[in-house]
């Protein structure tokens, strides 16, 4: 997969799917899927989105994202597209709504095929919608859908809906409208070593600070060690029974030891909320409610199926 972070002019014919697609949830993965159904054989899977949030860039209130653009290149590749511009979104924000489409999709990015979702809006002041767009495509002969909402539950999907599922403990149905696990992938941080002494030793992972952080709390988490699956008891949270204020992400591995991983890049994925966070009058009476929240964890993992690909 090609990833540009310019506008540069391509060689290909191409058909573009168009979005920030934030949380490349599974409103976002019709979009893509319909541009590489509606696509020519000779035409490349091409996304073009945006390397900074177009709502935060616009209003001083900051929303934490889904994801980074890291993780969208890997979802995006695992949809099968060919082609990623991840643009600065300042780059194009002032442009009227003919200038994008003819300037930019038909003449830089050779755009045969255009795919969208029924909100997409664009151009300066985002006053044009999909309708808009598809009246200036249809002009340089362009073949172009807007996609119907993904409906999940009685409304549709959102990254909006998904992130407040996230802050608010609903994970299980924050990953349905994922489509995936929603994760905490970083490198193992050295912790205090409060796990080891109760006989629950852990692994610690900082929280990245521009995505959303899930509700404070004990989850039922799949953990990705060097290729290796394990399950876990996590705990996201500042810890408040040993006094510490900054969050992170501490993991006790049940089915693994955990040995000389400090450094290495762990994949947590949260499954199940368990329980809120708590402060306990001592490590002891902490120690005992761990072996609670472990107990629960396994009844929960008992029954748990991995989702089918």
């Amino acid at each position: 997969m090609q990833i540009f972070d310019t506008i540069k002019k391509t060689e290909y014919n191409t058909a573009v799917a168009l979005g920030f697609f934030d949380g490349v949830h599974i409103g976002h993965q019709a979009v893509i899927n319909a541009c590489k159904n509606l696509k020519k054989e000779e035409e490349k899977l091409t996304v073009f989105t945006f390397k900074n949030s177009p709502s935060n860039t616009l209003s001083s209130k900051k929303k934490p994202l889904l994801t980074t653009n890291e993780e969208k290149f890997y979802l995006f590749e695992a949809l099968g597209v060919d082609i990623v511009y991840c643009v600065d979104f300042n780059e194009v924000k002032d442009l009227c709504a003919k200038t994008f489409v003819y300037d930019i999709l038909c003449d830089k990015l050779n755009a045969k095929t255009v795919v969208t979702g029924f909100n997409y809006r664009f151009a300066k002041s985002g006053e044009s919608t999909a309708e808009d767009l598809e009246k200036l495509c249809s002009a340089r002969c362009v073949n172009t859908y807007i996609c119907k909402p993904v409906i999940f539950g009685d409304a549709p999907v959102s990254s909006t809906r998904i992130r407040e599922s996230i802050k608010n403990g609903h994970i299980e149905t924050a990953n349905k409208m994922l489509g995936y696990n929603f994760s905490i992938e970083s490198p193992v941080l050295s912790g205090n070593h409060i796990g080891t002494q109760i006989d629950s030793p852990t692994i610690n992972q900082s929280l990245n600070s521009v995505r959303v952080t899930p509700k404070f709390g004990v989850y039922a988490t799949r953990v990705t060690v060097d290729n290796n699956i394990y399950y876990g008891a996590t705990n996201i949270g500042c810890h408040p029974t040993v006094g510490e204020c900054s969050p992170i992400c501490e993991t006790h591995l049940l089915d693994f030891n955990p040995s000389d991983l400090y450094g290495k890049k762990v994949k947590t994925e949260l499954l199940h909320f368990v329980r809120s966070e708590q402060k306990f009058d001592s490590l002891e009476t902490l120690k005992e409610q761990i072996k609670t929240d472990k107990h629960n964890i396994q009844s929960f993992l008992f029954e748990y199926k991995e989702p089918t690909e």
